[in-house]
């Protein structure tokens, strides 16, 4: 099984061929773009699969998996380190959308 993470673009490089990216844990690391009918843009949710940006989320697909989630986890959804994590990355997407 494939597993694709959450992040936020944080920059992208000139050359349209990387960007730096924030799982939501503060350290940016560097990606390689793998989609091409999309423009990756500074504050975009996307997610990342073995280094490469696979495909952008909208701000309502990130609360769905964030409710998707909860709704699974019952109770012990607030303490998830996942539901944090989709939280995390959308506070820093809509910060840094606003002063974009």
């Amino acid at each position: 099984m494939c597993w694709g993470v959450p992040a936020v673009v944080v920059e992208v490089d000139e050359n349209g061929h990387t960007a730096r990216v924030d799982y939501g844990d503060g350290l940016l690391r560097e990606v390689i773009i793998g989609i091409e009918s999309e423009r990756v843009r500074k504050g975009d949710v996307v997610i990342v699969h073995a280094g490469v940006i696979v495909s952008k989320m909208t701000r309502e697909g990130v609360l769905e998996q964030i409710n998707f989630l909860k709704e699974v986890l019952g109770e012990e959804a607030d303490e998830a380190s996942l539901v944090k994590t989709y939280q995390a990355v959308l506070e820093l997407a809509e910060r840094l959308s606003s002063s974009y």
